[in-house]
């Protein structure tokens, strides 16, 4: 049937038109491969370094957050078997002025690590008495200058946990009866309560104040435990003082009065 042959062939030749139209249409030129990609490149470098921080500052919570609840049931326990905290054996530390020469920082900071606190965690290692630097820690950094802070040679009882938190405890200084100086400083120095400093992943960086390095204190006299604070105060006020090299220990109690969270105008340098 040569009629039916032909017709078939016709059939068969616009098939085969429509569908190299069809895969034409549906190709990309190099070109526009190329503006694609660049697109997504772009994109890619304005989102990824976000997300990379959102991810981090939820790490850096949950971490803080596990820590702070670590101490704080540690210190419950010890007030549960030794009772009130103004009997326990720390030397006096309130309200001894800072120059005393018959006050034993070491005695009595190494009494409070190893018969009121230890006792009550999960510990990897523990240091004893010393500094960061003889532990060869890198830090602590401050965040603003990226300078090591003072507190690298200060001594203290060094220790680090199961989860490789690690703490340094001191002993905390202030003005007695909060009295000062028209120059601001105190009028008699003294001690006042017990300090940690916790970085929250160990000996790993960036081991900076405010990012993973926190200032949380216990009152024995007042038995309050928290993060370092300067009492009552604005947001704003700690907000400020938390992008400050002197003055960002405050970091974690702005994290902790925004509810646990790490808000857009955090300071994360």
């Amino acid at each position: 049937m040569p009629h039916r042959t032909t017709f078939d062939k016709a059939v068969k030749t616009i098939y085969n038109s429509n569908m190299t139209n069809y895969k034409s249409r549906m190709g990309f030129t190099l070109a526009e491969v190329l503006i694609t990609l660049g697109i997504i490149g772009v994109v890619a470098a304005m989102t990824i370094p976000t997300l990379i921080a959102n991810y981090q500052k939820k790490q850096t919570v949950s971490k803080l957050k596990q820590t702070y609840s670590i101490i704080s049931q540690a210190l419950t326990m010890a007030q549960a078997e030794h009772g009130d905290t103004t009997t326990w054996d720390v030397g006096g530390i309130y309200d001894t002025a800072t120059d005393d020469p018959n006050f034993n920082h070491e005695e009595a900071i190494t009494n409070f690590a190893t018969k009121y606190f230890i006792p009550y965690l999960k510990v990897s290692k523990d240091f004893g008495y010393t500094t960061f630097n003889r532990i060869d820690y890198d830090g602590d950094y401050l965040p603003v200058t990226g300078t090591i802070s003072n507190s690298a040679n200060a001594l203290g009882y060094i220790l680090r946990l199961s989860n490789d938190v690690l703490i340094r405890i001191a002993i905390g200084t202030g003005c007695l009866d909060g009295e000062r100086n028209p120059d601001d400083t105190c009028v008699v120095r003294t001690y006042k309560n017990i300090v940690f400093k916790v970085d929250i992943n160990g000996f790993q960086k960036p081991n900076t104040v405010g990012k993973d390095v926190f200032n949380m204190t216990f009152d024995l006299r007042k038995k309050i435990f928290g993060f370092h604070n300067y009492g009552t105060s604005t947001r704003q006020r700690y907000l400020d003082k938390c992008k400050t090299d002197s003055d960002a220990q405050v970091c974690g109690y702005l994290i902790f009065l925004d509810g646990w969270e790490i808000k857009d105008d955090y300071p994360w340098f």
